[in-house]
């Protein structure tokens, strides 16, 4: 992180990385940015030959996975996530377990 970080000159706006570079019209920028890295990550997914395409929304599910198992507090996973509460943490985590039983049912309905 450090690298990425050290590699562009000092923001001159109130953002970390150069992604928002004027007022007025931050929402579209970070829009554009956020369909940017998700193409480039499905590219890799494809050079990758990976199953299922990478996506921000993936990195985000899998770090909440990885976290809930490591057993990582929940007020962390809620800040680490950047929910407004604990409450829509607790949500997300249970839609996760959710799709953990899925995918549990799937495998073993393959062996029938």
């Amino acid at each position: 992180m450090a690298e990425i970080i050290t590699k562009y000159p000092e923001s001159k706006t109130d953002f970390l990385l150069p992604i928002i570079k004027e007022e007025g019209n931050e929402r579209r920028q970070y829009d554009n940015a956020l369909h940017l890295v998700n193409y480039r990550l499905k590219e890799l997914s494809v050079m990758q030959k990976l199953q299922r395409p990478l996506t921000m929304y993936v990195a985000r599910h899998s770090w909440a996975s990885a976290a809930k198992a490591k057993n990582i507090p929940l007020s962390v996973i809620s800040e680490g996530m950047r929910h407004d509460s604990e409450a829509t943490t607790q949500i997300y985590l249970a839609s996760l377990e959710t799709s953990v039983v899925d995918k549990a049912n799937k495998m073993i309905l393959g062996l029938l």
